[in-house]
């Protein structure tokens, strides 16, 4: 037997089958048989060994490239420490508390549909999926919103809110509109969705926030923290309840999905990269297009009264 089969056994009978019985002991007691028609319910779809070999390759693999996406983007000369933003910060406010009434309207509405939300999943014996991504991401905004522009943390989370605009689309291409009998339960999905869909358009075009020059180390960093959240949260909770949070034990009723079969959580993370790489490379540009060409007649209008020539392919009023 050679050395690598030697290392290999090892590991196999003295860690990872003993981390397996453990996985399978704590976890939510759920069955073997899966109904793919109804993706609720966690079952054993991917074996207990399968479970804890993932949990350990993903959470390694999501945290390096959190760590390789943060260090490649806060390097000196990067996006976030350019003197251009600092600029354009010093004319935003320090919260959504001491702007516009527009924006205090704004959050409240926010609130108040997390607020139905929480409502929704508490009375509906349901509450686990607050922790679905879209309602984690209302709370993303919400906190955007409150917390200090001086905030690092702010202005990444907002920066990385808008590499996950693909979900909200998503949701709302394909809705899951389940009535469960409580009150607006269908009317707060459609409100909270184009809330998540709206809201940043509208933080864009008011200047609340400044949006990140097109990186691709940032769009790494927040595509490994949305992972994480999926590898380690999602993960980890759907195995303590039974809950399929988010399709992390039963993959989606979709014919793909089904061929793919024991890896078809590899394709949605690989999927789910391409998607936010599409968000904001492509959806944030086009959405934000206007408020490009907003900038470009001030400036041409700076320009003309400063006596400098207009820029070019801008035309004159």
């Amino acid at each position: 037997m050679s050395l690598t089969k030697a290392v290999l056994a090892f590991l196999e009978t003295e860690i990872v089958n003993p981390a397996s019985k453990f996985v399978e002991m704590i976890a939510f007691e759920m069955p073997n048989v899966t109904d793919l028609a109804d993706t609720y319910k966690g079952t054993w779809y991917l074996s207990p060994r399968q479970h804890t070999v993932e949990f350990v390759c993903y959470n390694i693999l999501f945290f390096v490239l959190f760590r390789v996406g943060l260090h490649l983007f806060s390097k000196k000369g990067s996006a976030f420490y350019s003197p251009r933003l600092d600029q354009l910060s010093e004319s935003i406010s320090n919260n959504v508390l001491q702007g516009h009434v527009m924006d205090k309207a704004v959050l409240a509405v926010l609130c108040g549909s997390y607020a139905l939300t929480v409502y929704h999943k508490v009375f509906g014996d349901n509450f686990m999926y607050l922790l679905q991504p879209c309602h984690v991401n209302l709370l993303l905004l919400i906190f955007t919103m409150v917390g200090p522009k001086e905030s690092k943390v702010t202005k990444m989370a907002f920066n990385s809110y808008l590499h996950y605009i693909w979900a909200t689309i998503f949701a709302l291409s394909f809705p899951d509109t389940t009535e469960n009998g409580l009150w607006l339960v269908i009317e707060n999905f459609w409100l909270e969705h184009y809330l998540l869909l709206l809201v940043p358009i509208y933080l864009i075009y008011t200047g609340r926030f400044v949006v990140f020059p097109l990186s691709f180390s940032y769009a790494v960093l927040s595509y490994a923290l949305l992972s994480l959240f999926h590898s380690f949260v999602l993960s980890g909770f759907g195995l303590l309840t039974g809950h399929n949070l988010n399709y992390m034990l039963v993959p989606p009723n979709s014919p793909l999905m089904h061929s793919l079969g024991k890896w078809y959580r590899l394709a949605m993370y690989g999927i789910t990269f391409l998607m936010c790489l599409i968000s904001r490379y492509i959806i944030v540009e086009v959405l934000s297009v206007g408020l490009r060409i907003q900038e470009w007649r001030k400036a041409n209008n700076l320009m003309r009264e400063q006596g400098i020539p207009q820029v070019k392919g801008i035309k004159k009023d």
